[in-house]
């Protein structure tokens, strides 16, 4: 191995006192959110997403449920994809001082995500989120030399970009003057395409509950397939909308600057909380809407969850931000998530694995017997436990499992895991 490629391999892990403290916080907040909105997702098919399914809830947990649509739906996997758009390109940045492929490593590390989404898809939770970032994180080679000013503008022209099509066919179909014979036809594909995923439901449903782990992994299999081959182009334009966003706040030294900016993070907080939490609450007065066909109806609802999310989530974190910067103590508590986001996606993996064991029926069989109160508390409890157990674990480890495993197969070179005690 020559002097360049060696460079070119080594080329900056980065280490602790590398890292930024408030992204990290900000990761470990967005895992107790997406665990918060996946209980449900565990015990329940995903294809009922597309269905529009509406639970017979009342009391408690009718109002949990309505919590979770306005607070949190949406809104912490944003806050997840803005950071890892900020992560590339302090990523990109670093590997470019110190390699002369700053742009290989990159591809090298998120196809290697990708192959870790597609067996978390596989063999634990078929809700995975990790293989469609890296499709939609490929994308990103494209725009390394992009300025923040351009960033953001193209950011939102792909997260509008679904919005626009949906609105155009819910329009189109709308409005256009069928034949009897084309509106006949049109109600048969609406009833085929229903039937098909419920069928899916259905037998995700049964497998999960009752099945032993091969039928699961097939049912996994089918709902994952169904579900990205439908909403693939939806998808993969919002996340990378939301990545390039993520990059512009990096490229402007938002959230990423060692100087507090507590200006900005006010007008985000205003800004972006304001008409956020006002899409969510009108989103939240809408009736149940089938998602799988464009109705004004559906386009509607995304359109207002889609800015529900994105405001909200600004919010949120200019706001854990604003505590970070002003006060001493809700620093200290703020900095116990921090050991968590540095180890995101060995917290978000086992999230998966412990709950899937939890409720299926090749683990301890519990899907669909607990309620919105106590998935609440168990996720509420999960989280601080990771939380004690992240800090733990870095005590005597310099990443958390995944974490070493994604850099090792990276930089294509050993990683050294434990910490060297002096």
């Amino acid at each position: 191995m020559t002097v360049t490629d060696q460079r070119n391999m080594t080329a900056c892990s980065i280490n602790s006192s590398q890292r930024i403290e408030l992204l990290d916080i900000l990761r470990g907040f967005s895992l107790l959110g997406i665990l918060l909105i996946n209980m449900a997702f565990f015990q329940s098919p995903l294809t009922t997403i597309s269905l529009g399914v509406e639970g017979n809830e009342s009391g408690i947990d009718y109002a949990i449920a309505w919590s979770l649509f306005v607070f949190a739906e949406g809104k912490f996997y944003t806050m997840f994809s803005l950071l890892f758009g900020m992560g590339f390109v302090i990523f990109y940045d670093r590997a470019k001082q110190k390699s002369n492929l700053p742009k290989w490593l990159f591809f090298r590390r998120i196809i290697v995500l990708g192959l870790i989404g597609v067996a978390h898809a596989v063999f634990v939770w078929a809700g995975d989120i990790l293989f469609i970032y890296s499709v939609a994180g490929l994308f990103l080679l494209f725009f390394v030399g992009t300025s923040a000013s351009r960033l953001w503008k193209w950011g939102l022209f792909f997260i509008a970009l679904p919005v626009a099509l949906l609105w155009l066919s819910a329009v189109s179909i709308h409005s256009s003057s069928q034949s009897s014979e084309e509106i006949q036809q049109y109600q048969i594909d609406v009833n085929e395409m229903q039937s098909s995923l419920s069928e899916v439901a259905s037998f995700a449903s049964e497998a999960y509950a009752t099945g032993v782990y091969e039928k699961v992994t097939e049912a996994r299999i089918e709902e994952f397939a169904l579900i990205f081959s439908s909403e693939i182009v939806f998808t993969i334009s919002t996340f990378l909308g939301l990545f390039l966003l993520g990059a512009a706040l990096s490229r402007s030294a938002v959230f990423t600057s060692s100087e507090p900016q507590t200006k900005v993070y006010n007008k985000l907080l205003i800004w972006g909380g304001i008409p956020g939490i006002s899409a969510a609450l009108y989103a939240s007065a809408l009736p149940a809407t089938e998602m799988i066909l464009p109705t004004v109806n559906a386009a509607l609802l995304y359109s207002l969850m889609q800015i529900s999310s994105l405001g909200l989530c600004v919010a949120y974190m200019a706001f854990i931000a604003l505590m970070f910067c002003r006060n001493k103590k809700q620093n200290c508590i703020l900095k116990n998530m921090a050991p968590a986001g540095r180890m995101a996606l060995t917290n978000y993996l086992l999230q998966s694995l412990c709950f899937t064991t939890l409720f299926y029926g090749y683990g301890f069989g519990l899907y669909g017997e607990l309620g919105r109160l106590e998935m609440i508390l168990l996720a509420l409890a999960f989280w601080l436990c990771q939380l004690k157990l992240s800090q733990w674990w870095l005590q005597y480890f310099n990443y958390g499992p995944f974490e070493w495993l994604w850099r090792l197969a990276t930089y294509g070179r050993w990683q050294t895991f434990k910490k060297v005690r002096r």
